[in-house]
Protein backbone atom coordinates (compact mmCIF):
# COMPACT_ATOMS: atom_id res chain seq x y z
CA UNK A 1 0.00 0.00 0.00
CA UNK A 2 1.17 3.62 -0.41
CA UNK A 3 3.77 4.28 2.23
CA UNK A 4 3.40 7.68 2.49
CA UNK A 5 1.59 11.12 2.22
CA UNK A 6 3.40 12.06 -0.47
CA UNK A 7 2.26 8.71 -2.24
CA UNK A 8 -1.90 10.08 -2.11
CA UNK A 9 -1.74 13.64 -2.31
CA UNK A 10 -2.75 13.83 -5.88
CA UNK A 11 -5.40 11.04 -5.89
CA UNK A 12 -9.39 11.96 -5.90
CA UNK A 13 -9.81 9.29 -2.98
CA UNK A 14 -7.52 10.86 -0.60
CA UNK A 15 -8.46 14.18 -1.65
CA UNK A 16 -12.11 13.08 -0.15
CA UNK A 17 -10.84 11.94 2.89
CA UNK A 18 -8.72 14.97 3.85
CA UNK A 19 -11.95 17.02 2.95
CA UNK A 20 -14.30 14.75 5.19
CA UNK A 21 -11.37 14.35 8.11
CA UNK A 22 -10.72 18.13 7.86
CA UNK A 23 -14.31 19.41 7.84
CA UNK A 24 -15.26 21.86 11.16
CA UNK A 25 -18.64 23.30 10.54
CA UNK A 26 -22.13 23.04 8.91
CA UNK A 27 -22.33 24.24 5.41
CA UNK A 28 -26.41 26.38 5.97
CA UNK A 29 -26.18 26.50 10.14
CA UNK A 30 -23.28 28.26 12.08
CA UNK A 31 -22.28 25.42 14.30
CA UNK A 32 -19.02 23.17 14.53
CA UNK A 33 -19.33 19.64 13.12
CA UNK A 34 -18.85 16.87 16.36
CA UNK A 35 -16.04 14.14 15.16
CA UNK A 36 -18.09 11.24 14.71
CA UNK A 37 -16.86 7.97 16.04
CA UNK A 38 -16.91 6.40 12.43
CA UNK A 39 -17.46 8.08 8.62
CA UNK A 40 -20.27 6.38 6.89
CA UNK A 41 -19.76 6.56 3.45
CA UNK A 42 -23.61 5.74 1.54
CA UNK A 43 -23.80 3.83 -1.79
CA UNK A 44 -27.25 2.61 -2.42
CA UNK A 45 -29.15 2.08 -5.91
CA UNK A 46 -31.98 2.30 -7.22
CA UNK A 47 -33.99 -1.22 -7.92
CA UNK A 48 -37.10 0.32 -10.22
CA UNK A 49 -34.15 0.03 -12.70
CA UNK A 50 -32.04 -2.53 -14.24
CA UNK A 51 -28.44 -3.13 -11.97
CA UNK A 52 -26.01 -2.87 -14.18
CA UNK A 53 -22.36 -2.35 -13.73
CA UNK A 54 -23.12 1.88 -13.77
CA UNK A 55 -24.56 0.85 -10.17
CA UNK A 56 -21.72 -0.38 -9.30
CA UNK A 57 -19.78 3.43 -10.38
CA UNK A 58 -21.02 4.47 -7.37
CA UNK A 59 -20.37 1.55 -5.07
CA UNK A 60 -16.77 1.31 -5.85
CA UNK A 61 -16.22 5.19 -5.80
CA UNK A 62 -17.54 5.30 -2.48
CA UNK A 63 -15.68 1.82 -1.55
CA UNK A 64 -12.42 4.07 -2.41
CA UNK A 65 -13.19 6.73 0.23
CA UNK A 66 -13.48 4.51 2.56
CA UNK A 67 -10.24 3.07 1.91
CA UNK A 68 -8.36 6.44 1.83
CA UNK A 69 -9.94 7.06 4.97
CA UNK A 70 -8.88 4.05 6.46
CA UNK A 71 -5.46 4.57 5.42
CA UNK A 72 -5.34 7.59 7.09
CA UNK A 73 -6.10 6.19 10.16
CA UNK A 74 -9.86 7.07 10.75
CA UNK A 75 -12.72 4.44 11.46
CA UNK A 76 -14.70 4.46 8.14
CA UNK A 77 -17.36 1.87 6.73
CA UNK A 78 -19.09 1.73 4.15
CA UNK A 79 -22.80 0.66 4.06
CA UNK A 80 -25.36 -0.43 0.76
CA UNK A 81 -28.99 1.15 0.33
CA UNK A 82 -31.33 -0.69 -1.74
CA UNK A 83 -34.23 2.02 -2.73
CA UNK A 84 -36.73 -0.63 -2.85
CA UNK A 85 -39.57 1.98 -1.96
CA UNK A 86 -39.64 3.25 -5.41
CA UNK A 87 -41.89 2.99 -7.95
CA UNK A 88 -41.69 0.58 -10.93
CA UNK A 89 -41.16 3.29 -14.10
CA UNK A 90 -41.52 0.74 -16.97
CA UNK A 91 -41.32 -2.74 -17.64
CA UNK A 92 -37.94 -3.63 -18.70
CA UNK A 93 -37.53 -6.37 -21.57
CA UNK A 94 -37.54 -10.26 -20.93
CA UNK A 95 -40.85 -9.16 -18.31
CA UNK A 96 -44.25 -10.15 -19.74
CA UNK A 97 -46.15 -6.81 -20.32
CA UNK A 98 -49.01 -7.64 -18.48
CA UNK A 99 -46.67 -6.05 -15.95
CA UNK A 100 -47.62 -3.12 -17.09
CA UNK A 101 -50.46 -3.42 -14.46
CA UNK A 102 -48.03 -2.86 -11.47
CA UNK A 103 -46.16 0.33 -12.79
CA UNK A 104 -46.61 2.62 -10.30
CA UNK A 105 -46.10 0.41 -7.43
CA UNK A 106 -43.25 0.14 -5.12
CA UNK A 107 -40.85 -2.23 -6.77
CA UNK A 108 -40.94 -4.78 -3.16
CA UNK A 109 -44.77 -5.21 -3.36
CA UNK A 110 -44.41 -6.35 -7.13
CA UNK A 111 -44.04 -10.28 -7.33
CA UNK A 112 -41.19 -11.62 -9.04
CA UNK A 113 -41.71 -11.99 -13.35
CA UNK A 114 -39.50 -15.67 -12.82
CA UNK A 115 -41.03 -16.80 -9.55
CA UNK A 116 -37.66 -17.66 -8.19
CA UNK A 117 -37.85 -14.66 -5.28
CA UNK A 118 -40.59 -12.90 -3.10
CA UNK A 119 -40.95 -10.13 -5.30
CA UNK A 120 -39.53 -8.37 -8.42
CA UNK A 121 -36.94 -6.14 -6.21
CA UNK A 122 -35.78 -9.40 -4.55
CA UNK A 123 -35.39 -11.14 -7.69
CA UNK A 124 -33.04 -8.31 -9.13
CA UNK A 125 -31.15 -7.61 -5.25
CA UNK A 126 -30.45 -10.80 -4.99
CA UNK A 127 -28.73 -11.00 -8.48
CA UNK A 128 -26.85 -8.17 -7.64
CA UNK A 129 -25.80 -9.07 -4.31
CA UNK A 130 -24.51 -12.44 -5.34
CA UNK A 131 -21.41 -10.82 -7.27
CA UNK A 132 -21.59 -7.57 -5.32
CA UNK A 133 -18.67 -8.94 -3.11
CA UNK A 134 -16.28 -9.39 -6.08
CA UNK A 135 -15.85 -5.59 -6.44
CA UNK A 136 -15.99 -4.34 -2.83
CA UNK A 137 -13.00 -5.09 -0.51
CA UNK A 138 -14.45 -3.91 2.87
CA UNK A 139 -16.98 -5.26 4.85
CA UNK A 140 -20.98 -3.52 3.40
CA UNK A 141 -23.73 -3.63 6.12
CA UNK A 142 -26.54 -3.78 3.74
CA UNK A 143 -30.27 -2.16 3.92
CA UNK A 144 -33.77 -2.04 2.48
CA UNK A 145 -35.68 1.48 2.38
CA UNK A 146 -38.85 -0.48 2.45
CA UNK A 147 -37.63 -2.81 5.76
CA UNK A 148 -36.51 0.61 7.62
CA UNK A 149 -39.94 2.24 6.98
CA UNK A 150 -41.57 -0.70 7.84
CA UNK A 151 -39.54 -0.73 11.52
CA UNK A 152 -40.33 2.35 11.61
CA UNK A 153 -36.62 4.08 11.38
CA UNK A 154 -37.71 7.15 9.77
CA UNK A 155 -40.95 8.17 11.73
CA UNK A 156 -38.32 10.62 13.95
CA UNK A 157 -37.32 12.59 10.82
CA UNK A 158 -41.02 12.29 9.34
CA UNK A 159 -42.23 14.05 12.83
CA UNK A 160 -39.63 16.29 12.29
CA UNK A 161 -40.23 17.63 9.03
CA UNK A 162 -44.11 17.77 9.75
CA UNK A 163 -43.25 19.94 13.41
CA UNK A 164 -41.23 22.15 10.81
CA UNK A 165 -43.03 22.41 7.74
CA UNK A 166 -42.77 25.81 7.58
CA UNK A 167 -38.95 25.43 7.30
CA UNK A 168 -39.34 22.62 4.94
CA UNK A 169 -41.85 24.37 2.34
CA UNK A 170 -39.11 27.92 2.50
CA UNK A 171 -36.08 26.03 2.32
CA UNK A 172 -37.94 23.62 -1.20
CA UNK A 173 -39.05 27.05 -2.13
CA UNK A 174 -35.97 28.68 -2.68
CA UNK A 175 -34.92 26.08 -4.70
CA UNK A 176 -37.74 26.10 -7.10
CA UNK A 177 -38.65 28.61 -9.79
CA UNK A 178 -40.31 31.32 -7.89
CA UNK A 179 -43.16 31.15 -10.39
CA UNK A 180 -43.65 27.70 -9.18
CA UNK A 181 -43.76 27.58 -5.66
CA UNK A 182 -45.46 24.44 -3.09
CA UNK A 183 -49.21 24.66 -3.91
CA UNK A 184 -50.86 25.23 -0.18
CA UNK A 185 -51.25 21.70 1.34
CA UNK A 186 -48.45 20.38 0.32
CA UNK A 187 -46.91 17.63 2.63
CA UNK A 188 -42.93 16.09 2.12
CA UNK A 189 -44.42 12.38 2.64
CA UNK A 190 -46.56 10.91 -0.16
CA UNK A 191 -48.90 7.64 1.26
CA UNK A 192 -49.36 4.36 -0.68
CA UNK A 193 -52.73 4.41 -1.95
CA UNK A 194 -54.98 1.95 -0.22
CA UNK A 195 -57.04 1.35 -3.40
CA UNK A 196 -54.66 0.10 -5.91
CA UNK A 197 -51.19 0.03 -3.65
CA UNK A 198 -49.50 2.13 -6.08
CA UNK A 199 -47.23 4.76 -4.72
CA UNK A 200 -46.69 7.57 -7.31
CA UNK A 201 -50.34 7.85 -8.28
CA UNK A 202 -51.69 9.57 -4.91
CA UNK A 203 -52.50 12.93 -5.38
CA UNK A 204 -51.96 15.11 -2.28
CA UNK A 205 -55.24 17.55 -2.12
CA UNK A 206 -54.52 18.73 1.74
CA UNK A 207 -52.44 18.22 4.65
CA UNK A 208 -54.34 19.66 8.01
CA UNK A 209 -54.04 18.21 12.02
CA UNK A 210 -51.48 15.61 10.79
CA UNK A 211 -53.01 13.74 8.12
CA UNK A 212 -53.17 14.25 4.98
CA UNK A 213 -55.96 13.48 2.14
CA UNK A 214 -55.07 12.61 -1.40
CA UNK A 215 -56.78 11.04 -5.14
CA UNK A 216 -55.01 8.65 -7.22
CA UNK A 217 -55.10 9.52 -10.60
CA UNK A 218 -52.83 8.75 -13.55
CA UNK A 219 -49.05 9.67 -13.32
CA UNK A 220 -46.72 9.98 -16.45
CA UNK A 221 -43.39 8.51 -16.49
CA UNK A 222 -41.15 9.59 -19.68
CA UNK A 223 -42.26 6.30 -21.45
CA UNK A 224 -45.51 4.40 -19.36
CA UNK A 225 -47.98 5.46 -17.00
CA UNK A 226 -48.88 4.53 -13.93
CA UNK A 227 -52.81 4.14 -14.30
CA UNK A 228 -54.70 5.93 -11.28
CA UNK A 229 -57.85 3.83 -9.24
CA UNK A 230 -59.47 7.40 -8.58
CA UNK A 231 -59.27 6.04 -4.66
CA UNK A 232 -60.68 9.29 -2.52
CA UNK A 233 -58.80 8.65 1.38
CA UNK A 234 -56.52 10.37 4.26
CA UNK A 235 -53.19 9.11 5.39
CA UNK A 236 -51.47 9.27 8.58
CA UNK A 237 -48.03 9.65 8.15
CA UNK A 238 -46.90 8.40 11.05
CA UNK A 239 -49.02 5.34 11.40
CA UNK A 240 -49.80 5.14 7.51
CA UNK A 241 -47.47 3.15 4.90
CA UNK A 242 -45.68 5.69 2.95
CA UNK A 243 -42.13 7.27 2.19
CA UNK A 244 -40.83 10.68 2.14
CA UNK A 245 -40.73 12.66 -1.07
CA UNK A 246 -36.82 12.24 -2.44
CA UNK A 247 -35.89 16.10 -1.61
CA UNK A 248 -36.12 15.14 1.78
CA UNK A 249 -35.91 11.31 2.18
CA UNK A 250 -32.30 11.62 0.82
CA UNK A 251 -31.70 14.23 4.01
CA UNK A 252 -33.35 11.75 6.32
CA UNK A 253 -30.97 8.67 4.99
CA UNK A 254 -28.25 10.60 5.68
CA UNK A 255 -29.28 11.98 9.37
CA UNK A 256 -30.73 8.08 10.10
CA UNK A 257 -27.17 6.82 9.20
CA UNK A 258 -24.89 9.57 9.94
CA UNK A 259 -23.73 9.63 6.53
CA UNK A 260 -20.13 11.62 6.01
CA UNK A 261 -19.91 11.42 2.49
CA UNK A 262 -22.02 9.90 -0.73
CA UNK A 263 -21.69 10.09 -4.31
CA UNK A 264 -24.24 11.24 -6.77
CA UNK A 265 -24.43 11.89 -10.22
CA UNK A 266 -22.60 15.08 -12.12
CA UNK A 267 -26.07 16.68 -12.46
CA UNK A 268 -26.33 16.91 -9.02
CA UNK A 269 -23.46 19.20 -8.97
CA UNK A 270 -24.85 22.15 -9.56
CA UNK A 271 -25.53 24.31 -6.47
CA UNK A 272 -30.04 23.95 -6.99
CA UNK A 273 -29.83 20.60 -7.00
CA UNK A 274 -31.55 17.68 -4.73
CA UNK A 275 -27.96 17.34 -3.11
CA UNK A 276 -27.94 20.68 -1.86
CA UNK A 277 -32.02 21.00 -1.49
CA UNK A 278 -31.40 17.33 0.61
CA UNK A 279 -28.01 18.77 2.58
CA UNK A 280 -29.82 22.13 3.80
CA UNK A 281 -32.70 20.46 4.90
CA UNK A 282 -30.93 17.99 6.85
CA UNK A 283 -28.51 20.24 8.57
CA UNK A 284 -31.57 22.92 9.62
CA UNK A 285 -34.29 20.76 10.00
CA UNK A 286 -32.56 17.41 10.89
CA UNK A 287 -29.73 18.90 12.55
CA UNK A 288 -27.04 16.43 10.77
CA UNK A 289 -23.85 18.09 8.46
CA UNK A 290 -24.64 17.82 5.02
CA UNK A 291 -22.07 14.91 3.80
CA UNK A 292 -19.55 15.77 1.58
CA UNK A 293 -20.19 14.99 -2.30
CA UNK A 294 -18.53 12.78 -4.16
CA UNK A 295 -19.68 13.98 -7.64
CA UNK A 296 -19.02 11.41 -10.63
CA UNK A 297 -19.04 11.17 -14.65
CA UNK A 298 -21.65 8.01 -15.73
CA UNK A 299 -20.33 5.37 -17.90
CA UNK A 300 -21.90 5.03 -21.21
CA UNK A 301 -21.99 2.27 -24.00
CA UNK A 302 -21.11 2.69 -27.17
CA UNK A 303 -21.35 6.34 -27.02
CA UNK A 304 -25.10 5.61 -25.25
CA UNK A 305 -26.61 5.78 -21.95
CA UNK A 306 -27.16 2.32 -20.85
CA UNK A 307 -30.83 0.99 -21.40
CA UNK A 308 -32.78 -2.68 -20.96
CA UNK A 309 -35.10 -1.04 -23.88
CA UNK A 310 -31.55 -0.06 -25.78
CA UNK A 311 -30.00 -3.53 -25.12
CA UNK A 312 -26.62 -2.15 -24.29
CA UNK A 313 -26.84 -3.34 -21.04
CA UNK A 314 -23.58 -4.59 -19.35
CA UNK A 315 -24.29 -6.77 -15.98
CA UNK A 316 -21.77 -7.34 -13.43
CA UNK A 317 -21.42 -11.00 -13.73
CA UNK A 318 -20.73 -10.53 -17.46
CA UNK A 319 -18.38 -8.55 -16.63
CA UNK A 320 -16.34 -11.12 -14.38
CA UNK A 321 -16.76 -13.19 -17.07
CA UNK A 322 -14.04 -11.83 -19.65
CA UNK A 323 -12.55 -9.25 -17.13
CA UNK A 324 -11.44 -9.07 -13.45
CA UNK A 325 -13.20 -6.87 -11.15
CA UNK A 326 -9.89 -4.72 -10.16
CA UNK A 327 -9.98 -3.65 -14.21
CA UNK A 328 -13.79 -1.89 -13.58
CA UNK A 329 -12.41 -0.72 -10.47
CA UNK A 330 -9.14 0.51 -12.74
CA UNK A 331 -12.09 2.44 -15.23
CA UNK A 332 -13.99 4.35 -12.66
CA UNK A 333 -11.33 5.26 -9.93
CA UNK A 334 -9.17 6.63 -13.16
CA UNK A 335 -10.46 9.82 -12.30
CA UNK A 336 -14.12 11.11 -11.06
CA UNK A 337 -15.73 13.99 -13.81
CA UNK A 338 -14.96 12.69 -16.95
CA UNK A 339 -16.93 11.25 -19.40
CA UNK A 340 -16.30 7.64 -20.35
CA UNK A 341 -17.61 5.44 -23.08
CA UNK A 342 -17.13 1.92 -22.96
CA UNK A 343 -17.41 -0.64 -25.71
CA UNK A 344 -16.85 -4.41 -25.71
CA UNK A 345 -14.40 -3.94 -28.85
CA UNK A 346 -12.18 -1.51 -26.40
CA UNK A 347 -11.95 -3.77 -23.42
CA UNK A 348 -8.19 -5.23 -25.13
CA UNK A 349 -7.55 -1.34 -24.42
CA UNK A 350 -8.21 -0.84 -21.47
CA UNK A 351 -6.44 -4.51 -20.33
CA UNK A 352 -3.36 -2.49 -22.05
CA UNK A 353 -3.60 0.82 -20.70
CA UNK A 354 -4.21 -1.44 -16.50
CA UNK A 355 -0.87 -3.69 -18.01
CA UNK A 356 0.96 -0.07 -18.67
CA UNK A 357 0.03 0.96 -15.14
CA UNK A 358 1.13 -2.89 -13.93
CA UNK A 359 4.54 -2.45 -15.37
CA UNK A 360 4.92 1.12 -13.99
CA UNK A 361 4.19 0.06 -10.85
CA UNK A 362 6.41 -2.54 -10.03
CA UNK A 363 9.20 -1.31 -11.80
CA UNK A 364 8.91 2.23 -9.28
CA UNK A 365 8.41 4.16 -12.63
CA UNK A 366 4.59 5.46 -12.09
CA UNK A 367 4.05 9.46 -10.86
CA UNK A 368 2.21 9.20 -7.17
CA UNK A 369 -1.35 9.42 -7.99
CA UNK A 370 -1.05 6.47 -10.76
CA UNK A 371 0.59 4.25 -8.04
CA UNK A 372 -2.18 4.70 -5.81
CA UNK A 373 -4.66 4.57 -8.12
CA UNK A 374 -3.29 0.80 -9.15
CA UNK A 375 -2.92 -0.11 -5.52
CA UNK A 376 -6.91 1.23 -4.45
CA UNK A 377 -7.75 -0.80 -7.83
CA UNK A 378 -7.24 -3.88 -6.13
CA UNK A 379 -9.37 -5.72 -3.29
CA UNK A 380 -6.22 -6.96 -1.44
CA UNK A 381 -2.50 -6.77 -2.18
CA UNK A 382 -2.07 -5.35 -6.15
CA UNK A 383 -1.12 -8.07 -8.60
CA UNK A 384 1.97 -8.57 -10.52
CA UNK A 385 2.50 -7.41 -14.04
CA UNK A 386 1.23 -9.82 -16.58
CA UNK A 387 3.19 -9.09 -19.61
CA UNK A 388 0.91 -10.87 -22.10
CA UNK A 389 -1.33 -8.63 -24.06
CA UNK A 390 -5.18 -9.34 -23.31
CA UNK A 391 -5.24 -9.50 -27.20
CA UNK A 392 -2.86 -11.84 -27.72
CA UNK A 393 -4.29 -13.94 -25.21
CA UNK A 394 -7.27 -14.21 -26.84
CA UNK A 395 -5.30 -14.93 -30.75
CA UNK A 396 -3.42 -17.91 -29.05
CA UNK A 397 -6.44 -19.38 -27.19
CA UNK A 398 -7.73 -19.88 -30.66
CA UNK A 399 -4.18 -20.95 -31.64
CA UNK A 400 -3.53 -23.55 -28.64
CA UNK A 401 -6.70 -24.44 -27.58
CA UNK A 402 -6.01 -26.58 -24.65
CA UNK A 403 -3.88 -25.17 -21.97
CA UNK A 404 -0.54 -27.28 -21.51
CA UNK A 405 0.28 -25.82 -25.63
CA UNK A 406 -1.05 -22.09 -24.45
CA UNK A 407 1.51 -21.77 -21.69
CA UNK A 408 4.17 -23.31 -23.93
CA UNK A 409 3.43 -20.59 -26.34
CA UNK A 410 3.51 -18.33 -23.76
CA UNK A 411 7.00 -19.18 -22.52
CA UNK A 412 8.18 -18.88 -25.95
CA UNK A 413 7.53 -15.14 -25.67
CA UNK A 414 9.05 -14.91 -22.62
CA UNK A 415 6.23 -13.45 -20.75
CA UNK A 416 5.88 -16.69 -18.14
CA UNK A 417 7.03 -16.96 -15.05
CA UNK A 418 5.37 -19.09 -12.23
CA UNK A 419 4.28 -16.26 -10.39
CA UNK A 420 1.91 -15.56 -12.57
CA UNK A 421 1.21 -18.62 -13.89
CA UNK A 422 -2.70 -18.69 -12.48
CA UNK A 423 -2.92 -15.30 -13.49
CA UNK A 424 -2.29 -16.28 -17.22
CA UNK A 425 -4.62 -18.52 -17.16
CA UNK A 426 -6.90 -16.53 -15.95
CA UNK A 427 -6.68 -14.04 -18.69
CA UNK A 428 -6.44 -16.96 -21.27
CA UNK A 429 -10.24 -17.83 -20.08
CA UNK A 430 -11.54 -14.46 -20.02
CA UNK A 431 -9.96 -13.60 -22.87
CA UNK A 432 -11.10 -16.83 -25.00
CA UNK A 433 -14.62 -15.98 -23.62
CA UNK A 434 -14.82 -12.50 -24.99
CA UNK A 435 -13.00 -13.63 -28.33
CA UNK A 436 -16.17 -15.76 -28.66
CA UNK A 437 -18.70 -13.34 -27.76
CA UNK A 438 -17.06 -10.09 -28.44
CA UNK A 439 -13.60 -10.78 -30.16
CA UNK A 440 -14.08 -8.01 -33.64
CA UNK A 441 -11.24 -8.54 -35.46
CA UNK A 442 -9.15 -11.00 -33.41
CA UNK A 443 -7.43 -13.26 -36.34
CA UNK A 444 -6.64 -16.64 -36.99
CA UNK A 445 -3.74 -18.45 -38.84
CA UNK A 446 -3.72 -18.03 -42.44
CA UNK A 447 -3.87 -21.42 -44.11
CA UNK A 448 -3.38 -19.68 -47.82
CA UNK A 449 -0.30 -17.74 -49.28
CA UNK A 450 -0.07 -14.41 -48.71
CA UNK A 451 -0.49 -12.30 -51.62
CA UNK A 452 0.67 -8.85 -53.04
CA UNK A 453 4.05 -8.84 -51.36
CA UNK A 454 7.14 -6.82 -52.90
CA UNK A 455 10.46 -9.04 -53.72
CA UNK A 456 11.92 -6.57 -50.85
CA UNK A 457 9.21 -8.02 -49.09
CA UNK A 458 9.86 -11.65 -49.91
CA UNK A 459 13.93 -10.72 -49.08
CA UNK A 460 13.07 -9.77 -45.86
CA UNK A 461 11.44 -12.79 -45.20
CA UNK A 462 13.75 -14.90 -46.14
CA UNK A 463 16.26 -13.36 -44.34
CA UNK A 464 14.28 -13.08 -41.07
CA UNK A 465 14.10 -16.99 -41.37
CA UNK A 466 17.43 -17.53 -41.57
CA UNK A 467 18.46 -15.36 -38.76
CA UNK A 468 15.46 -17.34 -36.54
CA UNK A 469 16.94 -20.67 -37.91
CA UNK A 470 20.49 -19.81 -36.22
CA UNK A 471 18.85 -19.60 -32.43
CA UNK A 472 16.14 -19.12 -30.12
CA UNK A 473 15.80 -15.36 -29.59
CA UNK A 474 13.95 -13.65 -26.85
CA UNK A 475 11.00 -11.68 -27.92
CA UNK A 476 12.82 -8.37 -27.66
CA UNK A 477 15.69 -9.77 -30.08
CA UNK A 478 13.13 -10.10 -32.79
CA UNK A 479 11.57 -6.87 -32.85
CA UNK A 480 15.01 -4.91 -32.76
CA UNK A 481 15.97 -7.27 -35.61
CA UNK A 482 12.97 -6.53 -37.61
CA UNK A 483 13.96 -2.85 -37.09
CA UNK A 484 17.47 -3.04 -38.33
CA UNK A 485 16.44 -5.91 -41.55
CA UNK A 486 14.15 -3.75 -42.49
CA UNK A 487 16.45 -0.74 -42.52
CA UNK A 488 19.33 -2.66 -44.07
CA UNK A 489 17.00 -3.69 -46.88
CA UNK A 490 16.00 0.23 -47.13
CA UNK A 491 11.71 -1.37 -46.45
CA UNK A 492 9.77 0.60 -44.97
CA UNK A 493 9.41 -0.09 -41.15
CA UNK A 494 5.50 -0.73 -41.68
CA UNK A 495 5.91 -2.87 -45.02
CA UNK A 496 8.22 -5.23 -43.01
CA UNK A 497 5.48 -6.04 -40.42
CA UNK A 498 2.89 -5.88 -42.89
CA UNK A 499 4.65 -8.83 -44.72
CA UNK A 500 5.29 -10.46 -41.19
CA UNK A 501 1.43 -9.99 -40.53
CA UNK A 502 0.03 -11.25 -44.15
CA UNK A 503 2.21 -14.37 -44.21
CA UNK A 504 1.04 -15.49 -40.96
CA UNK A 505 -2.93 -13.81 -40.16
CA UNK A 506 -3.24 -13.15 -44.18
CA UNK A 507 -4.29 -9.31 -42.56
CA UNK A 508 -2.18 -6.53 -42.79
CA UNK A 509 -2.33 -5.80 -39.19
CA UNK A 510 -2.28 -8.07 -36.34
CA UNK A 511 -1.02 -8.34 -32.68
CA UNK A 512 2.36 -7.78 -31.77
CA UNK A 513 5.17 -8.74 -34.44
CA UNK A 514 7.55 -10.01 -32.07
CA UNK A 515 5.33 -11.61 -29.48
CA UNK A 516 3.43 -13.69 -32.93
CA UNK A 517 6.40 -14.57 -34.02
CA UNK A 518 7.81 -16.01 -30.91
CA UNK A 519 4.34 -17.36 -29.36
CA UNK A 520 4.08 -19.37 -32.14
CA UNK A 521 5.58 -22.67 -33.29
CA UNK A 522 9.40 -21.57 -34.26
CA UNK A 523 9.85 -24.30 -37.48
CA UNK A 524 6.38 -23.13 -38.85
CA UNK A 525 7.06 -19.74 -38.76
CA UNK A 526 10.84 -20.16 -40.50
CA UNK A 527 8.95 -22.51 -42.86
CA UNK A 528 6.06 -19.64 -43.80
CA UNK A 529 8.95 -16.71 -43.94
CA UNK A 530 11.51 -19.08 -45.78
CA UNK A 531 9.50 -21.54 -48.37
CA UNK A 532 6.28 -20.67 -49.06
CA UNK A 533 6.58 -17.07 -50.56
CA UNK A 534 9.73 -17.28 -53.13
Amino acid sequence: MASGREDRELFWADQKAEEILTRKRYRYIDSEIERPSTYVVKTSASISGVLHIGRLSDTIRGESVVRALLDQGADASLIWVAEDMDPLRKVPEGVPRDFEEHIGMPVTDIPDPWGCHESYAAHHVGRYLEVLHEFVGVEMPRYSMMEEYRKGSFQPFIKRMLENLETVIEIQNRYRDRNNPLKAGWAPWTPVCRGCGKIITPRVSGFRGGRLSYVCRDYSFDSAVAAGCGYEGEADPLRDEGKLMWKGEWAAQWALWKVSAEGAGKEYAVPNSAFYVNGELCERVLGHPMPVPIFYEHLMIDGKKMSASLGNVVYPHEWLEVAPPELLRFLYNKKLMKTRSFSWSDLPRLYDEYDRTAMGYWSGDLEPAKRRLYEISHLKEPKPYVGLQFSMAAFLSRIFPDEDSFIRSVKRTGHYSEEVHQLILDRRARARRWAERYGVGIPSISQAPAEGLSGLQKEFLRRLADWLDRGEPSEEEIQNRIYGLSKELGLATRDAFRAVYLVILGEEKGPKASTLIAALDRRDVIERFKYNYQ
